[in-house]
């Protein structure tokens, strides 16, 4: 499961983040992203976006 530290990660760089137009005070994290089911990313970014960060 992905920590909280990473999800706030990969939402900042994200290309399909998208909160839903939801205002959640600058706190970007994919628990409030409309893909993110409760446990992963319904369209499979988050582990393709963690790895793109771990190549940098």
């Amino acid at each position: 499961m992905a920590s909280k530290e990473q999800q706030r990660a990969v939402a900042k760089l994200c290309p399909e983040f998208n909160d839903g137009g939801y205002s959640h005070k600058g706190d970007i994290s994919c628990e409030v992203c409309i893909h993110w089911d409760g446990k992963r990313c319904n369209i499979n970014y988050f582990d393709n976006v963690l790895t793109s960060m771990d190549q940098t």
